[in-house]
């Protein structure tokens, strides 16, 4: 896989990762009740995490001779919801979108690709971390 191909595969993600901070964050303004604080505060972590994501992603793309997009995908999240479950819902489906992303150009990458190989298993791991704690926070409450 050429650079280029690379850049092409990595910019739609560079997208999904900028809408994704912009999501956490636009939803940590709708958050009232008992647990507002720890909620609000969780949401906007994983902003800005979403944002260390982006920059990483983008400066992948101009270290491999390509031109980051950085508009994120609009469209991506609903902006109304009727509850929190409905809303990390939401978070849910593009955290799999955006690891079913990194997954798939990690199988495509040739072997001898190793720098890259290793940048995407990084991110498959924070993305797989992401999921699982979405995944409890939706499971009933329940101690274990």
């Amino acid at each position: 896989m050429t650079n280029e191909e690379i850049c092409e595969r990595l910019n739609p993600i560079l997208a999904n990762e900028l809408a994704g901070a912009m999501m956490y964050l636009h939803y940590s303004f709708f958050i009232y009740g008992h647990a507002r604080i720890p909620i609000v505060g969780w949401l906007r972590s994983q902003s800005s995490e979403g944002m260390t994501h982006a920059t990483l992603v983008g400066d992948k793309i101009t270290a491999l001779g390509g031109t980051p997009v950085t508009h994120p995908s609009h469209g991506k999240f609903p902006t109304s919801f009727d509850s929190l479950d409905e809303m990390l819902r939401a978070t849910l489906v593009l955290e799999k979108e955006v690891f079913e992303q990194y997954a798939t150009l990690l199988r495509d990458l040739e072997d001898e690709n190793l720098g890259m190989r290793v940048y995407l298993e990084q991110m498959l791991t924070e993305e797989i971390g992401h999921i699982e704690e979405i995944e409890k926070m939706l499971s009933p409450d329940t101690v274990h």
